[in-house]
């Protein structure tokens, strides 16, 4: 049977919808969501039943049950992401020959998801197309990521070993890494298992999978909404037989596909979490940290939220900080222009159209990068210009004619 297949049988067995005019079609990089004849706005176009979800609670469950009820206590002290993504691991640890236990019950789902070959985050860029992002933010966030998830693989083998050695042996760290790759490509918040869902992290909150919903790819400002519903006289907070549907306010023609709205992000979001990129992303940011502050300071295109730093930078320079004048504004817009240059500086340039070592959609994301970036940083040279140029203004204003070594 068809993974798109089999996954509509299951998922509609364990009761949830997919609406009867899409069509499931199989790519390269998954499944996507086909209208069959035009589908009217405000449809409800899948429901996922809360039962199905791969969270913490089906993941604690299903390993204790695995691994042995005294195994609970060390567990319980497990991460989210080990917790799931061990999960999802030991679904194929079992041979194809052997029966899979009743509590790992995502099997169909998991076969409809992109092969790792397809999986394309930064974790399976090869190491010269890794390379190729050195001197951006991407680089560092991407080699942070990859000592975390190790460091949890290593964890959760070793305490697996303790437990069974032949599944810790097909415990690989290929496979951790594939899970996880799949949890962050296709994660939604936890505080969407609420009775006002919303998209909106929180410090408590945490990744999970919803099955069926995550077959819905991204567009920009797509309008959805999020609706819960509860049997009738359910009052837990967490009811199994509530489902989470997604409704689309936009019709969508023959032919087209439909999809879900994942938010506003910038491209290093959307290239280390989910493997692809959007050209001239409206919502790109650098983020830019002053050495030994523990401020850090996202700033968007236009040198939209730069006031935040600015601010902090005046105040550093600043000999009484409730008495901030001229001279302190262009030393902060010097100091400032001069930090801007260097992440300028350390910029890469995008390797040759046909440079063998880097994979066509790697270049593209690595592009789209590096546009979002040079433009933000050339709306904050010109920014910190400004304000140079406001306090050479300022001190004129006190009959103060400012003179510059020329360098």
């Amino acid at each position: 049977m068809e993974p798109s297949s089999e996954l509509r049988r299951w998922f509609t067995s364990y009761g949830g919808f997919i609406h009867p005019l899409i069509s499931l079609s199989q790519g390269k990089f998954g499944l996507s969501a086909i209208a069959q004849d035009t589908i009217d706005a405000d449809t409800t176009i899948v429901s996922c039943p809360f039962s199905l979800a791969i969270d913490v609670e089906c993941s604690l469950h299903a390993l204790t049950a695995l691994f042995g009820e005294s195994t609970l206590v060390d567990l319980q002290s497990w991460l989210e992401r080990e917790l799931i993504c061990t999960y999802i691991c030991l679904h194929w640890i079992f041979p194809d020959s052997s029966p899979i236990p009743d509590v790992l019950r995502h099997l169909p789902y998991l076969k409809s998801l992109p092969p790792p070959d397809a999986l394309l985050t930064p974790l399976q860029f090869t190491p010269s197309e890794l390379e190729a992002f050195r001197g951006t933010n991407l680089y560092g966030a991407t080699r942070d990521r990859q000592e975390c998830w190790s460091a949890e693989w290593n964890k959760c083998r070793t305490f697996i070993h303790a437990v069974n050695p032949d599944w810790a042996e097909e415990y690989t760290w290929d496979r951790y890494l594939r899970a996880s790759t799949y949890l962050s490509t296709r994660a939604f918040p936890s505080t969407l298992l609420s009775r006002s869902p919303t998209l909106q992290t929180t410090t408590s909150s945490y990744p999970f999978m919803l099955p069926g919903v995550d077959i819905l790819n991204h567009s920009r400002g797509q309008p959805v909404s999020w609706c819960t519903s509860y049997p009738e006289g359910s009052t837990e907070a967490r009811d199994d037989s509530a489902t989470i549907s997604i409704i689309s306010h936009t019709p969508t023609p023959l032919g087209e596909e439909v999809f879900n709205n994942y938010g506003l992000k910038a491209n290093d979001e959307l290239i280390l979490g989910y493997g692809f990129s959007l050209p001239q992303n409206p919502d790109d940011k650098i983020t830019l940290q002053l050495g030994g502050s523990s401020n850090k300071w996202a700033i968007g295109r236009l040198a939209s939220g730069v006031e935040g730093l600015w601010n902090e930078v005046r105040r550093l320079v600043a000999e009484t900080p409730e008495e901030i004048g001229y001279e302190d504004d262009l030393e902060a817009a010097q100091l400032l222009l001069e930090m801007v240059q260097k992440k300028c500086d350390l910029l890469p340039d995008l390797p040759v159209e046909n440079d063998a070592g880097i994979r066509p959609a790697v270049r593209l994301m690595l592009k789209h990068y590096l546009e979002g970036q040079r433009d933000i940083l050339t709306s904050l040279k010109l920014h910190f210009e400004e304000r140079q140029e406001a306090a050479v203004e300022a001190a004129r204003d006190e009959d103060i004619e400012l003179v510059f070594d020329d360098e």
